[in-house]
């Protein structure tokens, strides 16, 4: 009954391997994915970079530091986010000379180059003129001059400068050999923005999404407390701050945060439609998002070839207790290359963490290993570039205390660039002996696992959570890190992409569910797929409304169970559920579940008023098993031992990874990697030729096998 989907995981696989593209794809991809995509995807070996600020060092280094960039490993170097000072250093007066000449220093070291358009951080002359081109907070107060990112991005001034530095960038470069590709904007995130540019497009936002007032009052519940509108023209943005004992429609706002990805997605959009009318078609396009954002969504944007984001797991994060600050957050690239790596089928890491950072509430060194061990895992993932922030140490500016590969000398490895360099001639001598050719073992394509993700469902969850022990990413976290337990290969997946190419697939707290959604769901079990759902899910539909019969009614039916009620505890109480002769504490959540014939449970309420209800049940449908995790326990055992014992019922071998240990494959090699804070001694395959580390597999080390199982 898996045969399909184990073929179909198999192509999965391959995209991993680097062979194909991911079948997550938006679905035009195929068809018209840019050339500088394919380029770098198809032709292209693993590229290293860092970025360097030429107008932040005296000229006469520039050629000494690209010299050392390449004599260190480096293939391309980074520039011009920032500059835009320097760019257009008076209103329409535009200076290249100097990023000219910097360009043909790299080239003359043998760097290739990729240009950042520096629209995050406007010269001061904008801000003199044009005020209006900031945004405003939530308190009222116009921001200014002096940091970046913070622009109006509906502020139609704005866009016009941006339009035109852009398109002067796009004309004088867009043919140059030496330009590689282009990052536009960087790390874009959907900052709340109040002014009146911003108001009158959310306006223009509802009007385009509802067509009619009445329409959009129905969805916002405009019939309770008299909040409905006559016009569009009425609608302010929904300022959850300004709300003092009572609380703002939640559909209001989640609409505000819809129209603020959309916005985004369509500044870079406007970006990259300009780039590819000038650039030569061997340039691509990306963005560097901000690992799995909150706030921006980069499937809503089209334009870029590929995506890229920024990745630093060390900035005094204690999640596994021990030293694990020091080594990083276990779930940060893990979900990140999840997330990232099946919207196109290419992915990069724009800025990985060279050493310590500065902005951190605490700002630890990362241990020795960690740095490398990010590399290798970024790779094992599938990245086809990393790149670090930045060569040089800063002297000066906020970023003073965030180390480069570079120390403060200019010409000093430091310890952590020492590392990343190292790593960089090890990836690169094992990278040409991947086999395009080998396919996933079979055991790791039979527990490969799809994770539905919906950026709408995690901003309802956050404005709605219920008690402040809710944390959205942290419930994410529990539940990618309990899948990754098993050795499973994981993507995150949308509604519409094709469920029955993963054996197994996870939605955890997917609170909105349309009839169509539980249907394609049942469809899914019914073929051979197990599907597992968890707390919160289907109470509401696709409207983020509640629907009207049954709670959780969509789901009902496929779950086998019917949902009581929902309780959440204060801390001051104690809960606890019981499951296979062991007892869990619970206050977050907890689904009262209420089986129906031919339903197993799990696990129990042990105490209050619902003691002996259902925590958790497991049905078979058809030729495949829907498990519903009703509780939110305190430690995250009990769902970490329910993941796991779905696989198992399958009749499918998994691995015992201890948290933040992971198993990765790419091109005939398995990878492990420890973010675990103990040593882990794995047992390898018989017949495994390690290449690369060793066991006991030490804290932030990693150990490469070639495989020889089929």
């Amino acid at each position: 009954m898996l045969r399909p989907l184990l073929a179909s995981a198999l192509t999965t696989a391959m995209m991993i391997a680097g062979i194909v593209a991911s079948p997550a794809t938006h679905a035009a991809a195929d068809a018209s994915r840019p050339q500088g995509a394919a380029l770098l995807h198809q032709r292209e070996p693993m590229s290293f970079g860092v970025f360097y600020y030429p107008e932040q060092w005296p000229r006469e280094q520039w050629q000494r530091d690209f010299n050392g960039m390449a004599k260190l490993g480096f293939s391309f170097t980074h520039m011009a986010e920032f500059s835009w000072t320097y760019l257009e250093p008076q209103e329409g007066q535009f200076d290249f000379k100097w990023l000219d000449a910097a360009i043909e220093m790299a080239s003359k070291a043998g760097l290739r180059v990729i240009l950042g358009t520096p629209t995050g951080a406007p010269p001061a002359w904008m801000g003199e003129h044009y005020p209006e081109v900031y945004r405003v907070d939530e308190h009222g107060q116009r921001h200014e001059h002096g940091i970046r990112a913070e622009v109006s991005l509906s502020n139609a001034k704005y866009q016009a400068f941006v339009t035109r530095l852009v398109t002067a960038m796009a004309e004088h470069y867009g043919h140059d050999p030496r330009v590689w590709g282009w990052q536009v904007d960087n790390e874009p995130s959907s900052f709340a923005d109040f002014s009146d540019s911003a108001r009158q497009a959310f306006q223009r936002w509802l009007r385009a999404r509802y067509g009619t007032i009445d329409a959009m009052n129905t969805a916002w519940g405009g019939s309770f407390w008299s909040t409905r509108y006559t016009s569009f023209e009425q609608v302010l943005l929904p300022n959850a701050t300004l709300a003092a004992e009572d609380k703002l429609s939640p559909n209001a706002l989640l609409d505000l945060a819809r129209f603020q990805a959309d916005t985004t997605a369509s500044f870079l959009d406007a970006q990259a439609a300009i780039i590819k009318k000038y650039a030569a078609p061997a340039q691509w396009v990306t963005t560097n998002y901000t690992n799995v954002s909150t706030a921006t969504d980069p499937r809503r944007s089209h334009g870029m070839d590929f995506t890229t984001f920024t990745l630093y797991p060390v900035a005094g994060a204690n999640i596994l207790g021990g030293d694990s600050y020091a080594i990083g957050k276990p779930a940060n690239l893990m979900e990140a290359a999840a997330y990232f790596r099946p919207i196109t089928g290419t992915f990069g890491v724009m800025e990985l963490q060279p050493g310590q950072v500065n902005w951190g509430e605490i700002n630890p060194q990362p241990m020795p290993g960690a740095v490398s061990m990010w590399m290798w895992h970024a790779f094992a993932s599938g990245a086809s570039l990393i790149s670090t922030y930045r060569y040089r140490h800063p002297l000066r500016g906020s970023e003073m205390y965030h180390e480069g590969i570079m120390g403060t000398d200019g010409v000093t490895l430091s310890r952590t660039g020492h590392e990343f360099v190292d790593a960089v001639h090890e990836i690169g001598a094992l990278e040409p002996k991947l086999d395009a050719r080998a396919r996933l073992p079979s055991t790791m394509a039979a527990r490969y696992t799809g994770y539905l993700w919906s950026q709408d469902v995690f901003w309802d969850l956050e404005i709605q959570p219920q008690t402040t022990l809710w944390n959205s990413w942290a419930y994410r976290n529990g539940y990618t890190l309990a899948v990754k337990s098993t050795g499973a290969p994981m993507d995150f997946v949308g509604e519409q992409d094709d469920f029955s190419r993963y054996p197994f697939l996870i939605a955890p707290a997917y609170q909105m569910v349309s009839k169509a959604l539980a249907e394609k769901w049942r469809r899914y079990v019914e073929q051979g797929g197990h599907l597992i759902l968890t707390s919160r899910t289907g109470q509401k539909n696709e409207a983020a409304q509640f629907h009207e019969g049954p709670w959780a009614q969509p789901i009902l039916d496929l779950i086998g169970d019917d949902v009581e009620g929902f309780d959440m505890l204060p801390a001051s109480a104690n809960g606890t559920v019981s499951s296979g002769g062991s007892t869990h504490a619970w206050h977050r959540w907890a689904d009262i579940l209420s089986p129906r014939p031919g339903t197993e449970v799990l696990a129990t309420y042990s105490d209050h008023y619902y003691a002996g209800k259902a925590a958790v049940t497991t049905r078979r449908l058809g030729k495949g098993s829907v498990t519903m995790i009703g509780v939110s326990t305190d430690d995250g055992v009990l769902e970490r031992d329910i993941v796991r014992s779905v696989y198992q019922r399958a009749g499918i071998a998994i691995e015992d990874l201890p948290t933040g240990v992971f198993h990765e494959w790419r091109g005939g090699y398995s990878f492990l990697v420890n973010y675990n804070p103990q040593p882990y001694q794995a047992t390898l395959p018989q017949g495994a030729q390690v290449v690369h580390g060793r066991l006991p597999l030490a804290p932030a080390q990693v150990l490469v096998w070639k495989d020889t199982a089929p």
